[in-house]
Order: structure tokens, then C-alpha cells, then sequence
């Protein structure tokens, strides 16, 4: 994103750049809808400094139950950068800090206890299944049993 690139000679009347953009379209590997602002100063011949906030959502997938939800982001930003040729890309870094972002195992709610493995359901408020709690513990361990079996042998 053109936006995105800042080069010294932006900087020729005045010390400081300031950019909104409303929609942010760096690869980060998710549907996202993320504006960003930031206000650059020039630090040196070689070095600026950039602080602004990135806000907005990503849409990702649930590691419990699959299904996609909207992920809300929201990230300060602070880092001096080094002009390269004359140029940086801020773009990349706030790509790099939304990536940063995503949990590592993302839950659409603290409530949501993912896929029944008995029925297939999805076990949320409105699709919630009728298998016991039971049921699924005799799953799991049937599912486990000689796994268990043989770290009891080694005892």
C-alpha cells in the first residue's frame, strides 16, 4: 500500500507526517476489516519514529468449535524504524503486529466447550446436544485406554 511507504522526501515540509487509512489490506492471512493511523517524525537522516494505533477485527476460526468469528484488534504502535534507500514500510510492520495478535489457540467465547464427540454438535446456547457429560468422559476414555494401559504398566 503506496500509503504505507514513507520516503525522506515526504518529509521536506515539515518534520512530521500524519495518515489515517480506514482500511488496512496488508496480508495478515485473515478477512479483516482494520484502519490504522499513525504520525511519523524524522529522527535522523537514516531514522524515523512512528507511533499511532491499529483498530478494527479479524475473522478467525475457533480451535474448539470451528466455527469463524470476528476477533477484535486493538494495538498501539511505537517503534523507531530505519529508513532503507530513502524509504520504510510501515505497512509490514503493522502487518507484523496484527499477526502478533492472533492467540495461539483462539476460543469465539470463554463459554464455548467446541465439538461433541458423540453427536457432532457444536455445543453452544443454540445448538447445544442432549449427550451426557458422562457419555463423553467413556468416549475419552475409551479413545485413550491403551495409551493409559501402557503408562500404568510402567509404574
Amino acid at each position: 500500500m503506496k500509503q504505507l511507504i514513507i520516503n525522506t522526501s515526504d518529509f521536506l515540509n515539515s518534520g512530521t507526517i500524519e495518515r489515517r487509512i480506514e482500511k488496512f489490506e496488508g496480508d495478515v492471512g485473515f478477512t479483516s476489516n482494520i484502519a490504522v493511523w499513525f504520525k511519523t517524525s524524522k529522527i535522523s537522516d537514516d531514522k524515523i519514529y512512528v507511533s499511532g494505533a491499529v483498530e478494527g477485527y479479524i475473522d478467525i476460526e475457533c480451535s474448539r468449535c470451528l466455527s469463524i468469528y470476528r476477533h477484535p484488534v486493538e494495538i498501539d504502535i511505537e517503534s523507531s524504524m530505519d529508513l532503507l534507500n530513502g524509504e520504510a514500510d510501515i505497512g509490514d510492520e503493522i502487518r507484523q503486529l496484527i499477526i502478533l495478535e492472533i492467540p495461539s489457540k483462539p476460543l469465539c467465547g470463554p463459554d464455548c466447550i467446541g465439538i461433541c464427540p458423540e453427536c457432532g454438535k457444536h455445543n453452544k446456547e443454540s445448538d447445544k446436544c442432549d449427550c451426557s457429560q458422562q457419555q463423553n468422559e467413556d468416549f475419552a476414555k475409551q479413545r485413550w485406554e491403551n495409551l493409559l494401559n501402557k503408562n500404568n504398566r510402567r509404574k
